[in-house]
């Protein structure tokens, strides 16, 4: 066996042009992939906070207002559903798995419904009246609250479940593991 041809030979000679630049290229476009979700992420968490915050005034703001005072549970809420929202994002899921983004719609608009003014929403106005608004609707709402703030979190596990099961990742260096 000749000694130019030995894989110590081989392997501590120069390498041919654009070896292993792939593996590098694919860890660029990973993090360049990993900094737009996060951006993307940001944004609808942003976009969320508007939602949930301009209209039921807890963003002041000169285009609505708010009969009832706001109440000390209602950040917290407001806090948790933007919060969430950005960890749904954030989370690399399947292709399919944007189809069932009506979890996180349903949550969202349950944290509205349970933040909003309750004499200000005019549904709960027509059904109920202002005295069943203040009697019945008011109590509600911090359990309306608390549902949609689960709801969004069972939501975001069986985001992460999914995600897991199509994008594993070993468990020992952290690095994603092929499907």
């Amino acid at each position: 066996m000749s000694n130019e041809h030995s894989t110590l030979s081989v392997l501590s000679g120069p390498q041919p042009h654009g070896l292993g630049t792939g593996y590098k290229a694919a860890d660029v476009d990973r993090r360049n992939e990993r900094r737009k979700r996060i951006l993307i992420a940001l944004g609808w968490a942003f976009a969320v906070l508007l939602f949930l915050g301009l209209p039921t005034d807890l963003i002041p703001n000169p285009i609505f207002g708010r009969e009832v005072p706001i109440r000390w549970w209602e950040y917290p809420i407001v806090g948790a559903t933007v919060l969430l929202t950005f960890f749904w994002f954030a989370i690399q899921a399947p292709p399919m798995e944007f189809q069932k983004n009506g979890r996180l719609i349903g949550g969202v608009t349950l944290a509205l419904f349970a933040v909003a003014c309750p004499v200000c929403n005019k549904v709960i106005l027509l059904l109920l009246g202002t005295a069943g608004a203040l009697g019945v609707w008011a109590p509600l709402q911090p359990y309306i609250a608390v549902f949609s703030v689960a709801a969004l979190g069972l939501a975001l596990y069986l985001r992460i479940r999914t995600a897991r099961r199509t994008n594993p990742v070993d468990s020992d260096t952290g690095n994603q593991l092929p499907a």
